[in-house]
């Protein structure tokens, strides 16, 4: 390992010989000083536990300590929720709990071992019930009809699902890639619909259909780089409260949202505004996709946005920081919503509305193939993947394309994409006989 300085060598080694241990009721875990991978990090160590991050260290010589600036490692905190942030001459540490409104203490090398090996006492069992409590009178309280009648249906298991990490020092949901827990019911009811959606529309350009026919191929992208670069965060940003920077994320939180891929849709069908932003100013295509409610599983989720109220709020997302903050004010505790991290695809702010925007998000296994490509519209780097047309795992069928009302030489490209179509499938593995071709039927446009 290299290190910077002397002083940072010299705390390394005094670290790794106390052989630090972090016991929990079930297991005894390691404590790690971990170097970063990324050279221009703004700090010095990670302190893990069992692949967490509790706390960041910055060593600085004796002279500047007082003085020196970390707001960049503040900022790295912040984003990737690290309790700890640690300044040190490796005699003196000025340790900011960022768990207890970021409060100092400052502590010598013993008192600062005894800190990062600290439980805290807590009746768990009592902090469940009074959190499940805590649930049940805010949810009634609230507006969704919806989940206000199913919730003497959801306590019990609101109750049993709520667990304790020792390590995070938090409560959150049990199992939150079931897709059956709780937390995800909880969701799935905020975001219900009036009826299930059996077709979508998607708008394209010429060249993108092309592609799909002639490589069969059925592509979604990671929502990173895609058109509204500041969506990715816009839910956790309105719950937490803090601005969140992609930039500033750990590597592990961007692996994990380069496995979330999005296919975007609407419910508007042959809608002169959804031409004019989507399909090449109307010289592109609309697609219409039926959707299989049946393949809607722990991998594939699919549901219209929620957008926010024209005066900035956005009732459902209040909800879930009502609950949040009423438990931390109340019981002097943390919960998180870990499954936010996936249905924050499904919130956008006002302003958006018009789109009427239905979402199929895909949750990448360790085991598929990505790809990558340099966006057109924003140059960035940008994983996706792919899958056949019309495959039989995929929720959306493509049953007809719908030519723009720009679209170039319209009916003779009606009669060449149908040939087209044609001697596709003459190859097995292609799965669109069925498939259509029109043409729009807006003729006032110019």
């Amino acid at each position: 390992m290299r290190f910077d300085s002397q002083l940072e060598e010299y705390f390394y080694n005094r670290f790794k010989e106390q052989n630090l241990k972090f016991a929990t009721s079930k297991k005894e875990y390691d404590i790690r000083l971990v170097k970063p991978i990324r050279r221009f990090a703004p700090y010095d160590f990670s302190i893990e536990i069992s692949n967490r991050i509790i706390g960041l260290i910055e060593i600085k010589s004796r002279q500047f300590i007082d003085i020196y600036d970390y707001s960049k490692i503040e900022k790295f905190a912040s984003e990737n929720n690290v309790r700890y942030i640690i300044l040190s001459d490796t005699e003196r540490f000025i340790v900011t709990d960022r768990k207890k409104g970021s409060e100092k203490a400052t502590l010598n090398f013993i008192e600062f071992i005894e800190l990062i090996q600290e439980r805290d006492e807590i009746n768990v069992q009592y902090t469940k019930e009074q959190i499940a409590s805590i649930f049940k009178s805010t949810i009634t309280e609230s507006k969704f009809a919806y989940l206000k009648n199913q919730l003497e249906n959801l306590l019990s298991q609101i109750l049993n699902g709520i667990e304790y990490n020792e390590i995070e020092k938090s409560f959150s949901f049990k199992n939150p890639s079931d897709i059956n827990n709780i937390e995800n019911k909880i969701f799935r009811f905020l975001l219900k619909d009036d009826k299930p959606l059996t077709k979508v529309y998607r708008y394209t350009t010429l060249s993108t259909i092309y592609s799909m026919l002639n490589y069969n191929s059925f592509r979604m992208n990671c929502l990173v780089g895609m058109n509204d670069t500041t969506e990715v965060n816009y839910a956790e940003n309105y719950v937490t409260g803090t601005n969140r920077d992609y930039t500033q994320a750990h590597w592990r939180t961007v692996d994990a949202y380069n496995r979330r891929f999005i296919s975007s849709c609407s419910l508007k069908d042959d809608d002169l505004t959804q031409w004019r932003l989507y399909a090449d100013d109307s010289k592109g295509v609309c697609l219409v996709l039926n959707v299989n409610q049946e393949l809607l599983n722990s991998k594939f989720v699919l549901k219209r946005i929620s957008y926010g109220e024209k005066d900035n709020s956005h009732p459902e997302l209040d909800l879930i920081k009502k609950i949040i903050a009423i438990i931390k004010d109340n019981l002097g505790v943390d919960f998180e919503f870990k499954t936010l991290n996936i249905w924050k695809h499904f919130f956008k702010p006002y302003d958006y509305s018009v789109e009427e925007e239905v979402r199929l998000l895909f949750i990448m296994t360790e085991e598929m193939k990505k790809g990558w490509l340099l966006t057109a519209s924003h140059n960035i780097l940008n994983p996706f993947v792919e899958f056949k047309l019309n495959d039989k795992d995929l929720p959306l069928q493509m049953t007809e394309i719908l030519l723009g009302p720009k679209c170039p030489e319209k009916e003779i490209n009606q009669k060449q994409f149908e040939q087209f179509i044609r001697e596709l499938n003459r190859n097995p593995e292609y799965i669109i006989s069925k498939l259509k071709v029109s043409i729009s039927k807006i003729k006032n446009y110019r």
